[in-house]
């Protein structure tokens, strides 16, 4: 590829040039600077650098002996691992192929295992001699890779380069860490996982305070194996010892302390980020970044794959995008690139590209500037809506190439007035719309020549302008973006970066708004690479959501208006104009609530609540007018509102939450049939997902029921989708033990229920499996109870992915490169998956994985990795902060925030209130990560969680910290809330969702009417017309009598019909005697194929139901689509379980015989009431029954867990029946 680009170079060149004298390099490899002396050494192993001293050669102890044991070459003889220079890896992820880091030689070591118990070699490199001073630090790229005998194994990140002193010790003898806090022993860095396998890693080590004084002799490569009977391979680069190369970050202000760049070593067959660095404002309209990939349209900047012949990276424009990562199909648009071709330049990217070294890039949130190796050099500054770049050429002539990601576009050139205007669109795959994006530019120089550029099937979009720059070498480029108009983005230009607005004024008043920002944050003991990871994280996390808003008026009178992409365009787009309705307001866009409402959002309600009550009124405005409203933002703002974040139109948040959940979209049924089927895409994970956003709002409904007592439908609401958001139960499968489809008519999808799909191979499965935050009882007890949730979580991480799995499925090489078995960080579920483990009563297991997480899946920062997966959303770059902190938002809507432990000794959140959030973890490190005791404010903390009530008001959390697991929140009153009660626990049939019982009973036919089987069919799009103004629907339920906790009215789907306004529901246990159980008047439906739910107080059992409709809305026919009687089913199939239990446990004689009698008569007794539905009796039956078990005194074999299981399904039945 390398050859055919350079091919590619020098014809764009002979083609497009007829004056011009180009520089063509004489080698195909970077020249990597080296020289010894006792200061320096550095290699790249190129051939200008310093041979190796020793080639396969072991090191020798001081008695002589060969440091080397159960090692060998992966071909010939030998007993050390090979160690020599040769041309680059093939394999490397997110890299060139057959390169180094630079250049094109490395050192390659490689070898195999023998069975013998201790594996290790030492092989000697280079003979040196280098005094150590404080400063001195040690610094290698590694790249271990996988071997096809050993695809999945992680043994060749077991490696180090290692130091020979004059005095006879070694580097790995020494107690000194590596920039991710790892001792340097091959065994200490494979350990740590944070050597990620087929790719490159930057290591960088301190000596100074360990070994200052002694003298380097010796330059080795350690290996340690930790398998027997194993192969390994990888690579070594960039090899240098000498000052330190970090720039401590202590006096710098927060914004200077981030990199951009981290997430940008990224791609699709490998993650690290999937960012772009984005140069901008907090929350702005727009954003500008350096594009290495122009062609691109996301991952613009693949930080070392997309190289040039000389293995340097090359930027090919600078472009304009919405989004600073890849989400809702937003991409890059309009591009500008310099260049100082004397002729017409080429609109060809690889022709334009210019190469620069990396020392010669300054990337920071608010400026980037770059200087190419042929000395020309770009700088630019934004702001909301507008960006200044200053462009300085060497040449006597300069050009600027205006260019866009495709055809899609427009481009009018005005050189006269020294400007240019367009537009770009962009074809939203969120809603399909094709939205355009306007720009207008002004330059700061005279144009000599200007023009379009074709050849490249982007004519209409690509041109240049020519500038004299034989005296001037700058020029200066001021460009505007709307989404309304070109007049508007020329208002935007003008408002924000007027003609005499430098540089460096949008520079200061950039850095300003981030630090700003980025100040709610202070942390200590942490070191220089942690706290750039932390502020990093935190401006990814502020870069979203967008403004979506242009101020129409004035500076001094603004007049905000947007276009709202959200819907249909209201006229066919214009060149200057465009065909999306214009409405008023400020709203804010961008948001990928899947992944952001887990930590972004809860992140912007802690720190800044008054803004996040802004920016949540901002997506409410688009919804109010008319717009739509993302069904995913909705657990976030509920939390947002129950977490007191103060000015949210909390009514119009309600009506957009209740529209989402009760309306089916596109005619599905997951409301009616309890399930997402599996003839939809994602069923499994969007059963789960909206069981999370029922609860999410059946707790907004509670907390306004709170302030409207007088509105019985929030107390309603409230009761319907919480039961409902335990629907996840009829997905699970209980034969595999995993979430799987379903099918509308409940059965098992045959494609997804076969063990080659469903299994322990599948990472997909797994990251269904414990998406369940709101009823972790619940969930255990799917399981088998605690103890076997916690079993199934070591077996997450634990189990390892096929080998085939990870050779061909992105996700699958994540997870094998966590080495945390199935579990990747960048699913939407994935945050929570650690804090599970509270409901086992596990929270030590939670620590540690959370401090795991941190230590080894934010490293690389520093070469554009920084993250282990996709940073969507931001939902990483959150967790990091929440990891940090020790808290996270586990439970959407609600106070309650679970608690982890301090990563680091201190944190301090400036609270937008003035008050400060301390937490304190003075002796906390990766040995002592276990919390012993919590304290707030001084009062003891022994629950795992704390309320937002608590951390708004401010103090200090204390965390004390040991090295072993300690009793701290155990006990069941300890526990995270869940909807399953505790009692519970390890039940074998509880919890239950609240079921449809019409399935089982008898619809009685009106006389008059059609057919009423459409009311019952699980359909919001069938519809039942009545002839009678005021029908009667009957049931019987013939079997037993059922119990009726609610019932739901489902609206017609059609427009000319009237929806019940009045009725009354009637329950009766012969037919012909009735009691009044519920009445409603008044009741409206607001939307077409709307269900509405109605609680019964104080339930009964009853052998019939009948609805009487009094009234109507109209005088239009009365019609309903559907109607459900709520309740629980399989109950009676409960007593069957638990006698059946009482005999199998007196058949293992853990019962005696006259308890096994007494159990059985309590039981009996109790299910004889319940069919005479007399359930008041049936519950005291069952309390007698949990008070039996209680007193009986088991001889010393029966185990303790058989009373346990058997008071379970007792407690089960319990909650059944009085719920």
């Amino acid at each position: 590829m390398m050859a055919s680009r350079l091919f590619s170079k020098i014809m764009i060149s002979c083609i497009c040039l007829s004056l011009i004298t180009f520089y063509l390099p004489g080698q195909a490899t970077q020249r990597a600077k080296a020289r010894t002396n006792p200061n320096l050494f550095s290699s790249s192993f190129e051939k200008s650098d310093p041979s190796l001293t020793w080639k396969n050669t072991p090191e020798r102890s001081k008695d002589g002996k060969k440091l080397t044991n159960g090692i060998k070459p992966l071909s010939g003889n030998g007993q050390t691992m090979a160690t020599y220079v040769s041309t680059g890896s093939s394999q490397l992820y997110n890299a060139p192929k057959k390169l180094g880091w630079t250049g094109s030689h490395v050192l390659t070591y490689a070898g195999s295992t023998t069975n013998k118990k201790n594996r290790y070699a030492y092989n000697k490199l280079y003979s040196v001699r280098i005094p150590v001073s404080t400063d001195t630090e040690l610094s290698y790229f590694v790249a271990p890779e996988s071997t096809k005998k050993d695809a999945r194994a992680q043994v060749a990140s077991y490696v180090s380069v290692d130091l020979a002193f004059s005095d006879g010790s070694y580097l790995h003898q020494l107690n000194v860490k590596d920039q991710d806090g790892v001792k340097m022993t091959p065994s200490a860095q494979g350990k740590s996982g944070t050597l990620i396998m087929n790719q490159w890693n930057k290591k960088m080590v301190s000596l100074g305070k360990a070994a200052k004084g002694k003298t380097i002799v010796r330059i080795l490569v350690a290996y340690e194996s930790p398998k027997a009977e194993s192969t390994f391979k990888g690579s070594i680069d960039d090899l240098r010892i000498g000052s330190s190369s970090v720039t401590s970050v202590a006096n710098k202000t927060p914004v200077d302390k981030v990199n951009i760049l981290r997430g940008t070593a990224s791609g699709s067959s490998f993650a690290r980020g999937n960012t772009a660095p984005a140069i901008g404002v907090p929350n702005g309209f727009s954003y500008w970044s350096p594009a290495i990939n122009s062609s691109a349209k996301k991952l613009l900047y693949p930080y070392n794959e997309n190289n040039d012949p000389n293995n340097l990276p090359e930027i090919q424009s600078f472009s304009l995008s919405q989004s600073a990562n890849d989400q809702n199909g937003i991409r890059q648009t309009l591009q500008v690139m310099p260049s100082s071709f004397v002729g017409t330049p080429s609109a060809n990217r690889l022709g334009r590209g210019k190469a620069f070294n990396r020392s010669d890039e300054s990337a920071s949130p608010y400026r980037y500037a770059v200087t190419f190796t042929d000395g020309m050099r770009a700088e630019l500054s934004a702001t909301s809506h507008a960006v200044i770049m200053r462009y300085s050429f060497v040449g006597n002539q300069g050009n600027l190439l205006f260019d866009n990601l495709d055809g899609h576009g427009r481009l009018t050139l005005n050189p006269a007035e020294q400007s240019f205007d367009g537009y770009s669109d962009i074809k939203d795959t969120a809603t399909g719309n094709m939205n355009r994006m306007f720009y207008y530019a002004e330059v700061d120089q005279p144009v000599i020549n200007a023009n379009r550029l074709s050849g490249e099937k982007r004519d209409q979009v690509t041109s240049f302008y020519k500038f004299d720059t034989s005296k001037n070498k700058t020029v200066t480029l001021r460009i505007g973006s709307s989404l309304i108009s070109i007049e508007q983005a020329k208002k935007n230009l003008n408002q924000e970066i007027g003609k005499k607005t430098s540089l460096k004024d949008v520079e200061k008043k950039a850095k300003k708004q981030w630090n700003q920002r980025l100040s709610r944050v202070s942390v200590q003991g942490a070191s220089s690479e942690q706290q750039t990871t932390l502020y990093s994280n935190l401006y990814r996390l502020y870069l979203s959501p967008s403004n979506g808003s242009e101020n129409t008026g004035t500076k001094k009178k603004p007049s905000y208006r947007y276009a709202d992409l959200s819907v249909p365009a209201a006229t066919a787009n214009t060149s200057d104009h465009t065909g999306a309705p214009i409405k008023k307001g400020q709203v804010y866009v961008n948001s990928a609530f899947a992944y952001s409402g887990q930590t972004v959002w809860p992140a912007y309600a802690l720190l800044e609540p008054k803004l996040t009550g802004n920016l949540i009124n901002g997506f409410l405005t688009v919804y109010q007018n008319g717009g739509r409203f993302d069904p995913d933002a909705g657990p976030a703002f509920a939390d947002a509102v129950v977490k007191g974040t103060p000015g949210i139109h909390t009514s119009v948040l309600y009506q957009a939450m209740l529209h989402a959940a009760s309306v089916p979209e596109n005619g599905q049924e997951q409301s009616l049939i309890g399930y997402i089927p599996s003839d939809q895409k994602n069923s499994v994970e969007r059963t789960l997902s909206q069981a999370v956003t029922d609860y999410a709002l059946g707790n907004l409904g509670a907390y306004l029921a709170k302030s409207h007592p007088n509105n019985s439908s929030y107390a309603d609401d409230s009761s319907y989708y919480l039961h409902r958001s335990q629907n996840f139960t009829n997905i699970f499968n209980d034969s595999l033990n995993f979430f799987t489809p379903r099918t509308k008519d409940g059965k098992w999808a045959d494609d997804d229920s076969s063990s080659s799909q469903v299994s322990n191979k599948t990472v997909a499965n797994w990251a269904n499996a414990f998406n369940t935050p709101q009823d972790g009882q619940g969930l255990a007890n799917l399981y088998g109870g605690k103890e076997a949730l916690i079993g199934k979580l070591d077996q997450f991480l634990s189990v390892q992915p096929s080998t085939e799995a990870v050779e061909k499925v992105a996700k699958a090489r994540l997870a094998s490169s966590g080495n945390m078995g199935m579990f990747t960080l960048d699913s939407p579920s994935s945050p929570s998956a650690a804090y599970m483990y509270l409901f086992a009563s596990a929270p030590w297991k939670t620590q540690s994985m959370t401090r795991a997480l941190l230590n080894r899946f934010y490293t690389g920062g520093s070469i554009g990795q920084g993250y282990l997966g996709a940073d969507t959303g931001a939902m990483l770059s959150g967790y990091y902060l929440f990891g940090a902190l020790g808290l996270y938002p586990l439970q959407k809507g609600t106070q309650d925030f679970a608690i982890s432990a301090s990563y680091f000794k201190k944190m301090t959140l400036h609270l937008e209130s003035g008050k400060d959030l301390i937490i304190s973890a003075p002796t906390v490190s990766n040995k002592n990560k276990y919390i012993q005791s919590v304290s707030f404010n001084g009062r003891p903390v022994n629950t795992a969680t704390l309320s937002a009530d608590d951390l708004a008001a401010g103090g200090t959390l204390s965390f004390g910290m040991g090295s072993e697991p300690s009793s701290w929140g155990t006990s069941t009153d300890d526990l995270p809330h869940s909807l399953t009660a505790q009692s519970t626990n390890g039940s074998s049939f509880f919890p239950k969702p609240l079921n449809d019982l019409t399935t089982s009973a008898m619809i009685i036919p009106l006389n008059g009417e059609d057919s009423l089987t459409h009311l019952v069919d699980n359909s919001s799009e069938t519809v039942v017309r009545f002839q009678k103004a005021h029908p009667s629907i009957s049931v019987h339920f013939e079997s037993e009598n059922r119990r009726i906790k609610m019932y739901t009215l489902t609206s017609s789907s059609g427009r000319n019909t009237s929806d019940p306004k009045d009725w009354s529901l009637w329950g009766s246990n012969d037919g012909m005697n009735w009691d009044m159980i519920d009445r409603r008047t008044n009741q409206k439906f607001k939307w077409r194929s709307m269900t509405r739910a109605f609680s019964i107080k104080n339930p009964k059992a009853y052998s019939y139901y009948k609805l009487t409709v009094t009234k109507g809305s109209n005088r239009q026919p009365l019609a309903m689509s559907e109607v459900q009687l709520l309740g629980y089913s399989g109950i009676r199939d409960g007593f069957d379980t638990m006698r059946q239990e009482i005999i199998h446990q007196f058949e293992l004689k853990n019962l005696t015989e006259v308890e096994t009698a007494s159990l059985s008569n309590a039981l009996n007794q109790a299910q004889i009431a319940y069919l005479n539905g007399n359930l008041s009796s049936s519950v005291y039956y069952m309390q007698s029954y949990v008070q039996l078990i209680n007193s009986f005194i088991y001889k010393a074999t029966a185990p303790e867990k058989v009373r346990n299981s058997l008071s379970a399904d007792a407690h089960a039945i319990v909650n059944l029946l009085s719920d």
